[in-house]
Formats: C-alpha cells, sequence, structure tokens
C-alpha cells in the first residue's frame, strides 16, 4: 500500500465519519412536519427558522457518507472485500444523487412554498393543496435513496467486512442494510406492517452511526499496521485486483 494509497484510505475514514456525522444533525434539527394538513405544513414550515439549510447539511451528509464508501476498498484484505466494498460506495453514490434531488426539492421548494402562503392576499387554499400533495409525489423518490444509500451500501459494506473477518462490525452492516432495503420496499408496496417514519429514522440513524464507526474502525486499523510497519499487507489499490 503506497503513501497515496494511505492518504485516500484516511480521507475515506475521515469521509465516513463526517457524512454520518452531518446525517445525524440534518435529521435531529429537521423537526416533525406535520402532516394533518397543508397549512399545519406550510406553518411550520414558516416558523422554521433554517429548513432549506437543514436539507442540504443532510445531503452533505449522504455525498461524504458515499465518497466514504467509494474510497473504502483500498483497506480490505481480500479480493471479494474490496469487490463487496467498490459496488457499496457505486450503490450508495447513486442513492446520494436521488437523496440531493430529493432534499433539494423538499427543502428549498417547500420553504419558498411557505413564504408563498405567508404573504398577504396569497391562495392559501391552493397552496395547501400543493403542501399536501408533496410528500406523496416525492416519496418514491425518498424510498429509492434509503434503499440504496441506507440500505443497500451499507449491506455489501456489511458483507465486504464479514469476507475480511470482522465479524461484528460486518454482521452489524449486514442487518442494517437489510432492514433499511427490505423497510423500503416494504413501504413501497403499500405495506403497514413496518411505519414509515421508523423504516427513514432507523435506516438513518443506524446507517450514520455505523459509518462513524466504520471511519473509526478503519483508521484505528490504518494506524495499527502504519505502527507495525505492515502497509505492505494492504493490497495496491490500482492494479493488483482484476475485479
Amino acid at each position: 500500500m503506497s503513501n497515496d494509497d494511505v492518504v485516500v484510505s484516511r480521507a475515506s475514514s475521515a469521509f465516513l465519519i463526517a457524512g454520518g456525522m452531518a446525517a445525524l444533525v440534518g435529521g435531529a434539527t429537521h423537526g416533525d412536519l406535520p402532516e394533518d394538513s397543508g397549512a399545519a405544513a406550510l406553518r411550520f414550515l414558516a416558523d422554521h427558522p433554517a429548513y432549506a439549510l437543514v436539507h442540504f447539511v443532510s445531503i452533505l451528509g449522504g455525498v461524504l457518507w458515499a465518497l466514504g464508501l467509494a474510497g473504502a476498498d483500498g483497506v480490505r484484505s481480500s479480493g471479494l472485500g474490496r469487490w463487496l466494498m467498490r459496488s457499496s460506495g457505486r450503490a450508495a453514490l447513486v442513492g446520494a444523487g436521488a437523496l440531493a434531488v430529493q432534499f433539494s426539492l423538499d427543502g428549498v421548494g417547500s420553504e419558498a412554498l411557505a413564504a408563498l402562503w405567508s404573504e398577504p392576499g396569497a391562495d392559501r387554499a391552493m397552496l395547501e393543496t400543493v403542501a399536501e400533495m408533496a410528500p406523496e409525489v416525492l416519496v418514491g423518490v425518498a424510498l429509492t435513496w434509503v434503499m440504496l444509500l441506507y440500505g443497500l451500501a451499507p449491506l455489501l459494506a456489511g458483507c465486504a467486512l464479514v469476507a475480511d473477518g470482522d465479524g461484528l462490525l460486518g454482521w452489524l452492516g449486514v442487518v442494517l442494510g437489510a432492514f433499511g432495503t427490505c423497510g423500503a420496499l416494504v413501504v413501497a408496496l403499500g405495506s403497514t406492517v413496518v411505519p414509515d417514519w421508523l423504516v427513514f429514522a432507523g435506516a438513518i440513524i443506524g446507517g450514520s452511526l455505523w459509518a462513524i464507526a466504520l471511519g473509526v474502525h478503519d483508521l484505528v486499523r490504518i494506524t495499527r499496521h502504519q505502527a507495525a510497519g505492515k502497509l505492505a499487507t494492504f493490497p495496491e489499490r490500482r492494479g493488483s485486483d482484476p475485479a
């Protein structure tokens, strides 16, 4: 493992930690958008101090988490582990793109809608109808990024860790990823067996905490190998693995 590979792996670990923390901050400051009426939702949005900013923090978290996974294959010790981690990063990057689309529309669009609703003489009935319909229009995009970014990505990354012998953290990723993937599919099919809020909250919180744990795990692993002079035991990121 070259010095450049060490830098890339450390950066990927830092992205995993920062992405997990940003996603947690975004979720914690989002607030619970009322669903009983469009008027209640718009009133909540009008009173929220930084609704659009909160969404962009969440987007940043998802993108950093995806970039961290995309570069975490260099720390894996087996060919299968490297392939699974690269596949995880690719799934996460697609999911982060879907997250950016949905949260941009939800954050900026909803805030603009609330600003119009607050203006004197606004057609409040029409705007409230739009506010009621918007979540139903965007739910498909939301389920897509949950399934990819916080479902399939940690599932594949967890399998990569299991393939490398990191059983505890690996199996935790598999469980969290399976929950996110299956939960999103269940909600998409219209089933109420698992509440949609539990799928979103569980997948995001669990995935974010796991991303932080993975970043710390890889940083510790690299540091230990450096201290023991064993960096050569890590594979070269390019050229050594045909997968």
